[in-house]
C-alpha cells in the first residue's frame, strides 16, 4: 500500500502564525487533520521577523498544536506562506532566437527566454528572488501561448512575473523556521497562496483580484489568463480599523476595540438604526453602533480605494471579471462585501471559500486559515507534479523536542 504523503503549511502573520496539516490521498484528495495557532507577540512585523526568538517559539506552538491535533510526527513536505511591505513585483518581459535546426521549441528553450529575462531585471539582480511565474509566451506568427515546448517557432518571447524580496529578510525568515525545526521549507507568495485556496480555474482565466486583509498588511494578487499578473501590499489591516476605533472612540482600550469590532462592526453606517447603542460597561457610558460603522466605513473607503488604484495600475480594469475574492479575518467585517462593490465598481465582490480540501471545519472554514490552506494545496499540486515526496525517516516532533 502507498503511504499517503503528511503536508504541512504556514501563515506567518503578525497577530497570528497559522498552521494546517493535510494528508494527500492517492486519488489526489486533499484532507485537513490538523490545524494550529500562535500569537507571536510581537516577534512578526509588517512580514518581516522583528524578534528571532518570539517567531521561533510562535511557529514551534502552532506547528506543534497541528501535528497534535492531526496525531503526527512527521511530514512530507512544508510550505509557507511570507508577505511584506519589502516584497516587490516586476513583470518582464524578453525575446530569443530558436537555434534548433528544426525550429522545434524546446524545455530548454523555454527555460532560456525566463532566464534571459530575470538576467535583464534591475530588481533581480539587488535582490533574491522567490518566484518566476511564466504569464504568455508568443511564437512568431502566433500570440498567447501557454505552453510553447514542443511548438514551431523561429523565435519565442515570454511574458514573466518575479517576485523578490531582500536578502536578509528572506534568511531571517528562513532561520526563524530552521530554528522551529523545520529546515528546509519551501517559501510561497502570499498572494499565490491566497488564491491557490480561493480562485477555480475559471476565475483565474477570466481575471480575479484576491484581497487578502490581514492584521496589518492587505495583500492584493490580480490573475489573468491563469497566472499571477500584479501583486501589491497596502500597509493597511485590521489592527488599523481597531485602532481608528480607540483612538476616536475611546473604548476602554485595544482590546475592548477589537471585541467590539468584531462583535458589532459595520461598514455601512446608513443601515443601523441610529437609536442603536453598545454598552461599555467598564467605561459606565455607551456608545452608538451607527458611530462605530462611520469610523469603520472610513477605514475600510481608504483601503479599498487603494485597491482600486491597484487594479487601475495593471490596465486590467475592464479585463477582470473573475471577480473579487475578499479573504483574511479582516473580511469579516459586516456588509463589507457590498461595500466594495460600488467602492470597486465590481458586481461581483465575495468572501472567498476555500475549495479543494475536506476535513476540520475549523480550519477549512476559517477565514484565518484561508492562505496556510493556500500554502499546502499549492505544496500538493507541486508533489504530485514532482511525482515524488520528501524522505520521512525522522520524526518531525521529535525535532522539535530535541531543541528544549
Amino acid at each position: 500500500m502507498v503511504q499517503r504523503a503528511v503536508l504541512l503549511g504556514l501563515d506567518l502573520g503578525a497577530s497570528k502564525v497559522v498552521a494546517v496539516v493535510a494528508v494527500l490521498g492517492e486519488d489526489g484528495t486533499l484532507t485537513v487533520t490538523g490545524a494550529g495557532q500562535a500569537d507571536p507577540q510581537g516577534g512578526l512585523r509588517l512580514g518581516e521577523i522583528n524578534d528571532m526568538d518570539l517567531a521561533t517559539k510562535a511557529i514551534r506552538r502552532a506547528v506543534e498544536e497541528a501535528m497534535n491535533t492531526a496525531g503526527q510526527t512527521q511530514v512530507d513536505g512544508i510550505r509557507v506562506a511570507v508577505d511584506g511591505i519589502q516584497f516587490l513585483g516586476e513583470n518582464l518581459r524578453d525575446t530569443i532566437t530558436i537555434s534548433n535546426p528544426d525550429k522545434i521549441i524546446t524545455g530548454t528553450d523555454r527555460d532560456r527566454v525566463l532566464d534571459q529575462a530575470t538576467a535583464g531585471s534591475k530588481l533581480a539582480k539587488e535582490q533574491q528572488v522567490l518566484h518566476r511565474i511564466p504569464q504568455m509566451f508568443h511564437i512568431k506568427g502566433q500570440s498567447n501561448v501557454r505552453n510553447p515546448v514542443g511548438m514551431y517557432g523561429e523565435t519565442l518571447e515570454a511574458e514573466a512575473r518575479i517576485i523578490v524580496a531582500p536578502g536578509p529578510v528572506v534568511k531571517n525568515i528562513e532561520l526563524a523556521l530552521k530554528n522551529a525545526g523545520l529546515a528546509g521549507a519551501e517559501l510561497i507568495h502570499a498572494p499565490l497562496a491566497s488564491a491557490e485556496a480561493v480562485l477555480n480555474r475559471e476565475d483565474r482565466e477570466n481575471g480575479a483580484v484576491v484581497v487578502d486583509i490581514g492584521a496589518e498588511l492587505t495583500h492584493v494578487g490580480i490573475f489573468l489568463h491563469g497566472s499571477l499578473f500584479h501583486s501589491a501590499v497596502i500597509p493597511i489591516g485590521g489592527k488599523h480599523f481597531t485602532q481608528d476605533l480607540e483612538i476616536t472612540k475611546h473604548l476602554g482600550g485595544f482590546s475592548i476595540a477589537e471585541r467590539i469590532k468584531v462583535r458589532y462592526g459595520h461598514v455601512l453606517p446608513p443601515h443601523l438604526v441610529a437609536e442603536e447603542y453598545i454598552e461599555l460597561e467598564d467605561e459606565g457610558r455607551q456608545v452608538s453602533r451607527r458611530e462605530i460603522a462611520e469610523v469603520l466605513h472610513a477605514r475600510a473607503a481608504e483601503l479599498l480605494n487603494h485597491v482600486t488604484a491597484e487594479i487601475g495600475r495593471t490596465g486590467l480594469t475592464y479585463e477582470i471579471h473573475g471577480g473579487v475574492h475578499l479573504v483574511g479575518g479582516g473580511s469579516l467585517l459586516s456588509h463589507l462585501p457590498l461595500m466594495a462593490q460600488t467602492v470597486l465598481g465590481r458586481p461581483r465582490v465575495v468572501l472567498g471559500r476555500v475549495h479543494g480540501v475536506s476535513g476540520l471545519p475549523q480550519a477549512t472554514g476559517n477565514p484565518h486559515c484561508t492562505t496556510a490552506l493556500g500554502a499546502v494545496k499549492a505544496l500538493a499540486r507541486d508533489l504530485q507534479e514532482r511525482g515524488k515526496h520528501q524522505d520521512r525517516s525522522k520524526g518531525f516532533l521529535g525535532k522539535l523536542k530535541e531543541m528544549f
